[in-house]
C-alpha cells in the first residue's frame, strides 16, 4: 500500500529547495488585488519577489479578467476607509464632549476639570485628521493613471492563459462544475449559491461568465496550462481560505494541512504534474526568505497576515449571512406550504416562491433582517421592485417576507413600517414580518407577528 496515495502522505519529506528552484508559480485574483490593500513598502517587497521569479510566474486568463473587473472596486473600498475613519474620530469627539457635559462637573465637583482632556483630545484628533487628509491625497484615484496596475501588467506580460474560444466550451465546463458541486468535489462548491440573490453573470469577449464557477474555471485553466508546459511542479498562491481549496482537520480547533488531496490527485492525473502545493500570501513570503534572494521584512509579513485575516473575517461574515438566508427561505417555504396547497419555488429566482390561488398569482420574496434599523431603504427598494414586477409580469401581488432572528427586532421593524409611505398607493405590494423561533431539539419554525399593505391597513397574519 506504500506509495499508492501520495496526496494523503502528510509525513513525506519535501524537497522545498528543488520546488522553489524549478516550480511554476500561479497566482489567484485575490493575491493580486491585495496589493492595493498593502502599504507601499509591503507592496514593493511582494512585487520584488515576483520579479525575482522571472519567467516562472503565470496566471490563468480568468484571474487576469477578474483582476481587471474588480480592481476599481478594491480601490474605491480603500478610498472609503478614509471617510469611515474620519467619521469614527468625529463621533468619538462628540461623544466624549457629550458624556463629560452630562456629568456637570462644573457644578457637582470642585476638583475635576475636564477642560485639559477635551482640549487635548481636540488637538490630537485635529492633528490626526490633518495627516489623514494628506494621506488621502496620495491614495490611488478611480480615474487616474494607475502605476500599480501598469507594473502588474508588465510582470505578467506574456504570462497569462488563453481565453476560451467559444461559449460552448465554457458551458461544458459549467455542466462539469455542477456535477462536481453536487458531490462537493473541490474547488468551487462553496460558491454554488453565489448569484442567487444578485447578478451572477457578466459578459466579456462574447463569453458569458458566471460568478459561482470562477474558482472552477481558474482550476481547469491551471490544469490545461500545466499539461502543455514543461513544468513538473506547480505552486498556487491564493488568499482564499475556504474548505474547497484547503484540507482542514479539527484538532483542538481547525488545522490546515495543505491543499485538498483531491486537487493534488487531479493535478497529477489531469495536469501531468509530479507535485502540487499551495500557499497563502504569508506562507509564500515566509518561504521566499529562505529560498529566494529577495528578502521580505517582518513588517511586511505581519501586514500580509493582517490583510488575510481581515479578508477571512469578511468571508466568514458573508457565509454567516448566507446561511441565515438559506435557513429563512426553507422555513418560510414550509410556512407557505402549510397555508397554500399550490406553493412552489420560483425557478427564475425572483421572487423566491410562487403561490397560485384560484383568483391570483402571488409572489413571495424572503429577506433576512440582520440590521432592522437600517432596513427602511431596502423596504422602499422592495416597493419599487414589486411595482415593476406586477406591471411587467403575470404576478398579481408581491409579498416580501421579512425574517428577523428574534421577536424584538421583528416588532421594531413592523412598527417602523408605519413611517414609510408609498407614493404610488399600490395594493400589489405587501409585507409579512416574523422571526425564526428555535424549538426543542434544535427544530426551528417561522413565526409571523404581523403584516402591512400599502393602503396603510394593518392585516394580521398568523402562523
Amino acid at each position: 500500500m506504500r506509495g499508492l496515495f501520495p496526496e494523503y502522505d502528510t509525513g513525506a519529506s519535501v524537497d522545498y529547495e528543488a520546488i522553489w528552484k524549478h516550480a511554476l508559480f500561479v497566482f489567484d485574483t485575490n493575491t493580486l488585488l491585495n496589493l492595493y490593500r498593502y502599504q507601499t513598502g509591503t507592496r514593493d517587497e511582494l512585487l520584488n519577489v515576483l520579479e525575482s521569479l522571472n519567467d516562472r510566474i503565470w496566471i490563468p486568463h480568468h484571474v487576469a479578467l477578474e483582476f481587471q473587473r474588480n480592481r476599481l472596486t478594491v480601490i474605491a473600498d480603500q478610498n472609503k476607509r478614509f471617510s469611515d475613519v474620519q467619521r469614527a474620530v468625529e463621533r468619538a469627539k462628540i461623544s466624549l464632549g457629550t458624556d463629560i457635559e452630562k456629568l456637570q462637573l462644573d457644578r457637582r465637583h470642585s476638583l475635576i476639570d475636564p477642560k485639559p482632556l477635551l482640549e487635548g483630545f481636540d488637538e490630537l484628533s485635529g492633528s490626526f485628521l490633518s495627516t489623514l487628509k494628506a494621506l488621502q491625497e496620495t491614495q490611488q484615484k478611480l480615474i487616474q493613471v494607475d502605476p500599480l496596475k501598469e507594473r502588474i501588467e508588465v510582470l505578467f506580460d506574456g504570462r497569462v492563459g488563453l481565453p476560451p474560444n467559444q461559449q460552448s466550451e465554457v458551458d461544458e465546463l459549467y455542466k462539469e462544475a455542477d456535477k462536481r458541486f453536487k458531490l462537493q468535489l473541490p474547488p468551487g462548491y462553496t460558491d454554488a449559491e453565489k448569484g442567487k440573490k444578485g447578478p451572477d453573470e457578466h459578459t466579456y469577449g462574447g463569453i458569458i461568465y458566471k460568478r459561482k464557477y470562477g474558482d472552477f474555471l481558474v482550476w481547469k485553466q491551471l490544469l490545461d496550462h500545466a499539461k502543455d508546459s514543461d513544468f513538473e511542479f506547480v505552486v498556487f498562491v491564493t488568499d482564499d481560505a475556504k474548505e474547497d481549496w484547503w484540507w482542514k482537520v479539527d484538532s483542538n480547533g481547525p488545522k490546515t494541512i495543505g491543499p485538498r488531496p483531491e486537487l493534488v490527485n487531479e493535478a497529477r492525473r489531469e495536469g501531468g504534474l509530479t507535485g502540487f502545493r499551495m500557499y497563502n500570501p504569508e506562507g509564500f513570503l515566509k518561504h521566499t526568505n529562505e529560498f529566494l534572494e529577495a528578502p521580505v521584512s517582518d513588517e511586511a509579513l505581519e501586514e500580509v497576515r493582517d490583510v488575510s485575516t481581515a479578508s477571512s473575517q469578511r468571508k466568514r461574515k458573508h457565509d454567516y449571512y448566507l446561511e441565515l438566508a438559506r435557513r429563512a427561505e426553507a422555513l418560510v417555504y414550509k410556512w407557505l406550504w402549510d397555508k397554500f396547497p399550490k406553493a412552489y419555488p420560483n425557478e427564475r429566482g425572483f421572487p423566491d416562491f410562487v403561490v397560485d390561488t384560484d383568483e391570483k398569482k402571488l409572489g413571495f420574496e424572503v429577506k433576512v433582517l440582520t440590521k432592522p434599523r437600517d432596513m427602511m431603504r431596502r423596504l422602499r427598494d422592495a416597493m419599487q421592485r414589486s411595482v415593476f414586477l406586477t406591471n411587467e409580469s403575470d404576478f398579481d401581488e408581491v409579498t416580501y417576507v421579512w425574517v428577523a432572528t428574534n421577536r424584538t427586532d421583528a416588532v421594531y421593524f413592523l412598527e417602523a413600517m408605519d413611517k414609510v409611505t408609498d407614493n404610488k398607493k399600490t395594493t400589489t405590494f405587501k409585507s409579512i414580518v416574523g422571526f425564526v423561533e428555535a424549538a426543542e431539539l434544535g427544530d426551528e419554525k417561522f413565526e409571523v407577528i404581523g403584516g402591512f399593505d400599502h393602503m396603510k391597513k394593518r392585516s394580521i397574519w398568523t402562523s
